[in-house]
């Protein structure tokens, strides 16, 4: 990787800011907005052009820079589906079941441009099942960032540190196109987030990534790891990946485990992930950004530099499923959970968050 990689990085960061600029006035024409109610925090409606913004910023710079793999070129024709079925559920609402079929369509795509998971590591190996759990696995992964998308800066600052140890784990395997590819990405996503944190001077966010965001930000995790694992001699990048994006993935499983025990669907709406618990809790939302970025970054760091040290595969394996059975007993009791994870909240925090006081709080939306 040189420092032409992370010229076209700023570019695609500038490129994606300035699509955001353009669109946020148009969202408004259009009826792309997020519209306060029941579930909703934000206090006014909110363009839903964050996807559109990142996969603009991505795709112009991507065209400039040139050179084009195969497997990249396929990544950009399931985001460009994933973008244009988002775009159409933010303002139409669809089926959850059509949208599945077509992200399940997205890692189709990405499987025929040669990019799929072919392995667990060195543990298991797929064959004629690979394109099969790709599809199963872009699904879920999709689902899994919708899902932590429900407090501002969230979704896109997790998804922003996965791509940075990616970055690392392709450079560590001397692909760096592959990093160039992922640095170009992640500067798209800083772009945006320059709109969807909470900062000084910007007290809520001014956009939201919208479905078409999620699941682009969703299949990028999941394309950056089929294309690791692709590696020769790296196949344990499929191993390290779902710690690399570890809270989203525990988020997901067990708030849907826990809808399918209850009888409900498991894309019925609760508020029962763990922004909500944190929120309740009494955090603002910079404060579960920092918490579950610190998080993340703790969980990622640990299986690379576990993994590097050891080589002990099936140990990363089963203590995720280990990780999970704990945060699913941890939080199988909404009251406790939220018992243990509050604090006092100062009254200082009040104009930092955007928010009422804790006994007045609003509830969090959920993507």
């Amino acid at each position: 990787m040189s420092s032409l990689d992370a010229g076209y990085a700023i570019a695609a960061a500038v490129t994606t800011a300035l699509a955001c600029l353009v669109l946020m006035p148009l969202a408004w024409r259009c009826g792309l907005l997020d519209i306060p109610s029941g579930r909703h925090d934000h206090a006014s409606p909110t363009p839903l052009v964050g996807g559109l913004g990142i996969f603009g910023g991505v795709l112009a710079t991507a065209l400039l820079r040139g050179e084009l793999d195969p497997g990249f070129v396929a990544y950009l024709g399931a985001a460009a589906l994933l973008v244009v079925v988002g775009v159409v559920d933010d303002r139409l609402d669809l089926s959850w079941r059509l949208r599945i079929v077509l992200q399940a369509c997205a890692g189709l795509i990405l499987a025929v441009g040669g990019v799929h998971a072919a392995s667990v590591g060195h543990l298991l190996t797929f064959g004629v099942w690979a394109v099969p759990f790709s599809m199963l696995a872009t699904v879920g992964t999709i689902n899994a960032v919708n899902m932590i998308d429900g407090s501002d800066g969230l979704a896109g600052s997790l998804v922003l540190i996965a791509l940075g140890f990616f970055v690392l784990v392709a450079l560590g395997a001397g692909d760096a196109a592959l990093a160039g590819d992922l640095l170009l990405i992640a500067g798209a996503v800083g772009g945006f987030l320059v709109f969807n944190l909470r900062r000084p001077g910007q007290p809520t966010a001014r956009l939201f990534l919208g479905n078409s965001g999620s699941a682009l930000l969703g299949l990028t995790v999941v394309w950056a790891a089929f294309s690791l694992a692709r590696i020769p001699g790296n196949a344990a990048a499929g191993i390290v990946a779902p710690w690399l994006v570890a809270l989203p993935l525990l988020d997901c499983v067990v708030v849907m485990t826990r809808r399918l025990l209850a009888g409900r669907s498991p894309f019925s709406a609760d508020r029962n992930h763990l922004h909500h618990l944190l929120r309740d809790a009494g955090h603002t939302p910079q404060q579960i950004v920092r918490l579950c970025a610190f998080a993340a970054l703790a969980a990622g760091a640990a299986a690379l530099a576990w993994l590097h040290h050891t080589g002990a595969e099936l140990v990363l394996v089963l203590a995720f499923f280990v990780v999970l059975l704990l945060h699913y007993l941890a939080t199988r009791r909404r009251e406790r959970a939220v018992a243990w994870l509050r604090r006092r909240v100062p009254r200082t925090t009040t104009a930092e968050a955007g928010y009422p006081l804790p006994d007045q709080r609003l509830p969090l939306r959920r993507r």
